[in-house]
């Protein structure tokens, strides 16, 4: 198999930057966080929006969902990010959020 070759399951074209399309800001979209369940979920809240706080994001809590096996916690936001440096930022510091997974 060619290693350069991406595998596509058959039907899902890979992607492709996006189109080379810049990202017009302020920009308004649902951040989704998966989170240790086993952390107490005021406690995985306070941790994302100790973040939205820091760097003056907009947000307003939308939904939260446990996994099936109850090991994680989706939690979702509705935030406003303002700039690419905003942008770059809160995605550095939702790094250090305490039993964070990871976030799109």
């Amino acid at each position: 198999m060619d290693k350069n070759k991406i595998s596509t399951n058959g039907n899902i074209k890979p992607a492709t930057d996006f189109n080379k399309e810049e990202i017009n800001y302020p920009i308004t979209f649902g951040l989704k966080a998966m989170m240790d369940a086993t952390i107490n979920n005021d406690e995985n809240n306070e941790g994302l929006v100790e973040v939205f706080k820091k760097h003056d994001i907009n947000y307003s809590y939308k939904d939260k969902k446990i996994s099936s096996k109850g090991t994680y916690a989706s939690f979702t936001y509705e935030i406003t990010i303002v700039s690419k440096e905003v942008m770059q930022k809160l995605y550095a510091d939702l790094k250090t959020v305490k039993g964070l997974k990871f976030a799109l």
